[in-house]
């Protein structure tokens, strides 16, 4: 196998072949598809030439198997560039076709066009061959979905640009007034334009590296590949789906320009203006699509933009009669954007399609079933079109009815593909559903553009920023490549990447498997905080390692897996958190082993809390947690805190407040005076619990725990006020019997 291009390398490629892409394609408006259309047009064309002209664009994919012939012997690029500099070359006499036509020689000027286009497209169709090794070479990585992208979007850009400039020229110099002879010589100029910039474009591509990893070692025949792809299930789903699209292509492209013309008399100026608008079009899937196409796969692309082809071209089937100019201009331009948006964003998301689901072994010998499949339909699609809107034209229909019927039958092939896409292979992409989820979300829509962002960040402080505000979207999409960064060699990055994805709403199985992974691999670093996730949104299933991690010597990692464990519900393991909580030393994780048993909530706990308060001069931020821990196990945690809150902020307040709970406790006047004097005598120094114990032991609402806390009461080592202020609160708020 040949050795990888080095990124630097690839990098000086993909940046050739974008340049070679922008001449290319600078050179390609000037010589095919709407401007060529309206070149044979102003000469005098019918609707039957232009539907042939426009089929030699997809025709120029049956001789692909020459160009395969070619490569077997010879350099790809080297097939690829020279048949791209000869196709140009075939083009040269189109350039008489005026001259001819101004002559008298009608018929021969047609015949120089059509000889001129379809030489164009023949060494076209023979250099092709090398088009997908190139385009495959140059994409391998894991942003092989974005560089392709990236080409159409060049591409596009390229078109609109000329589009622009050919329209302005147009209108600026092709005026009502201007002599048929002058608008003629502004085509042919830019035709010559289109050559010169061609040329030079295929002399950049021949600077390309080969791509040997994509050369198959034995070619086999053209006809015994066609037998094995149609054999294959899953390839015969995709070339039926291919031509079945590529002919609704055909027809709905070749004569876009045409309609605008013919139903609602526009000028070249705007014919090439609704190209340009239909170039944005691609442009905007283009964005769309590199955000999406890596993350959601290609699948669901392809049959969302094949639904927006669909709705687009229903418009036209109504073929509404616009009676200003103005409203024809905006309905013309809405129906080019959207029309080429949902075109080219199917054509696109099969192209990517085609290179997920084809091994590279392959590669080259079902590119050339690929393109026949593509040229089959397309072609097909182009003449029909032109012959049916001339029979229709021949039976009396005006062009606004005779345009509903073509439109109409675009239509039925573009929801025939539908119905026909649910038969492809999946290949780990998204649903439909899911992926329309993610297009009509702003917030996924963003964290895929930082995500593809993260991608090409080039320091650990640009990653740490993406990270975090991915982590702050809270969008659930960017799981996968989060998991990547786990591995970072940065213990920065790595800290992000795991509070992002604690921020995410649901966690796939994959990455809560990766988390389990961290807290095995990754003590005393982030294994604490993958541990700490994992109690919020595992499942049983990851309580074998969260429970070894009780026993870690990392106090981070043993203090997030007590609480993990009791998150999980896992009672069980309770006894082995109150060992933790009653011999650990570390204040970090005795407040955890006690909030872990508060959320376990078992009151035979209470023992163990209670011992821990018994310790001499313990912190006061333990303590309370402890107390706290109980409030909540016993039940009192409500009407608790804010007078305990009170308490520890001023005392006052806080016997103020428990005085006000006691009063709507105890009605009887007696039983006030009785708990106030236990109440002072507990909260003097030295404490005097009994009386205090005693009015715990008659409460009566669970005697288990009133046995602890009234013992606690007596002993004279449980000094922490804290504490004491629990119990009267106890015996106020609990429930009786």
């Amino acid at each position: 196998m040949a050795r990888a291009l080095s990124p630097a390398k690839l990098k000086k490629a993909r940046s050739s072949f974008y340049v070679f892409n922008t001449m290319n394609s600078f050179s390609f408006v000037l010589l095919s598809g709407s401007f060529i259309t309206l070149f044979a047009l102003r000469l005098g064309a019918s609707d039957s030439l232009v539907g042939l002209l426009n089929s030699f664009g997809y025709a120029t994919y049956f001789f692909l198997p020459l160009g395969k012939r070619l490569v077997a012997h010879n350099r790809i690029v080297a097939v690829f560039g020279w048949g791209w500099l000869l196709r140009y070359l075939a083009m040269v006499p189109v350039l008489a076709a005026p001259f001819l036509a101004s002559r008298g020689h009608a018929g021969l000027a047609f015949g120089l066009i059509a000889a001129g286009v379809l030489g164009f497209n023949i060494f076209r169709g023979i250099a092709l061959i090398g088009n997908n090794p190139v385009l495959a070479s140059l994409a391998e990585g894991r942003d092989r979905g974005s560089f392709l992208v990236n080409v159409q979007i060049v591409n596009n850009l390229s078109g609109m640009a000329t589009n622009l400039l050919v329209a302005f020229a147009l209108a600026r110099f092709a005026s009502a007034s201007a002599s048929p002879g002058a608008v003629t010589a502004l085509y042919d100029g830019f035709i010559a334009l289109g050559l010169a910039v061609g040329i030079g474009g295929s002399l950049i591509l021949l600077r390309t590296p080969e791509p040997e990893d994509y050369r198959p070692g034995a070619s086999a025949s053209l006809l015994k590949t066609i037998v094995e792809a149609v054999k294959e299930k899953r390839f015969r789903a995709f070339f039926e789906v291919l031509i079945i699209l590529s002919f609704a292509a055909g027809m709905a492209r070749s004569f876009l320009p045409v309609y605008a013309v013919a139903v609602y008399r526009q000028g070249d100026d705007l014919v090439m203006a609704y190209s340009l608008l239909a170039s944005l079009g691609a442009v905007a899937m283009g964005l769309l699509t590199r955000l999406l196409v890596d993350r959601l796969g290609a699948k669901p692309l392809y049959f969302i933009f094949t639904g927006v082809a669909a709705i687009s071209i229903i418009p036209a089937v109504v073929s509404p009669a616009l009676p200003t100019a103005f409203e024809a201009i905006l309905f013309l331009g809405a129906f080019n954007f959207l029309s080429s948006f949902g075109l080219a964003g199917e054509e696109n998301a099969g192209q990517t399609y085609y290179f997920g689901l084809v091994p590279k072994e392959k590669n080259l010998d079902l590119s050339v079933v690929y393109f026949l499949a593509f040229g089959l339909g397309g072609a097909l699609g182009s003449t029909a079109g032109g012959l049916g809107l001339e029979a229709l034209r021949g039976y009396g229909l005006a062009a606004p009815a005779a345009y509903r019927i073509f439109f109409g039958t675009v239509l039925f092939c573009l929801l025939l593909a539908l119905l026909r896409m649910g038969r492809l292979t999946r290949l780990g992409s998204a649903s439909v559903r899911e992926s329309l989820g993610v297009i009509f979300s702003l917030r996924d829509l963003r964290v895929f553009d930082l995500l593809q962002r993260l991608d090409r960040s080039a320091s650990p402080a640009e990653e740490l920023r993406l990270i975090h505000e991915i982590g702050t979207s809270a969008s659930p999409r960017g799981q996968k490549e989060l998991l990547g960064y786990l591995a970072s060699p940065r213990f920065e990055v790595r800290v992000e990447a795991l509070l992002a994805i604690e921020n995410l709403p649901a966690l796939e199985s994959q990455t809560l498997e990766a988390l389990a992974t961290e807290v095995r691999r990754n003590p005393y670093t982030t294994a604490y905080l993958a541990a700490r996730i994992l109690g919020k949104q595992g499942g049983p299933g990851h309580l074998p390692v969260l429970r070894e991690a009780l026993d870690a010597q990392d106090y981070m990692l043993q203090g997030a897996a007590v609480v993990a464990v009791a998150r999980l519900g896992d009672s069980p393991s309770r006894e082995r958190i109150e060992d933790i909580l009653i011999h650990t030393q570390i204040p970090r994780v005795r407040i955890q082993a006690a909030y872990a048993l508060e959320i376990l909530g078992d009151r035979d706990s209470v023992p163990a809390l209670v011992s821990c308060l018994r310790r001499e001069d313990p912190p006061a931020y333990i303590s309370d947690e402890l107390v706290l821990a109980l409030a909540d196990i016993l039940g009192i945690m409500e009407g608790f805190y804010p007078m305990y809150a009170a308490f520890l902020d001023d005392e006052a307040e806080g016997l103020a407040l428990l005085g006000d709970a006691a009063a709507l406790s105890l009605p009887a006047e007696e039983q006030r005076a009785e708990f106030e004097r236990a109440l002072a005598a507990s909260l003097m120094e030295p404490p005097q619990g009994g009386e205090m114990g005693a009015l715990v032991m008659r409460r009566q609402a669970d005697p288990g725990v009133e046995i602890v806390l009234a013992e606690a009461a007596l002993d004279g080592n449980m000094s922490y006020r804290g504490f004491r202020f629990f119990i009267a609160a106890y015996f106020v708020l609990a429930k009786g019997k």
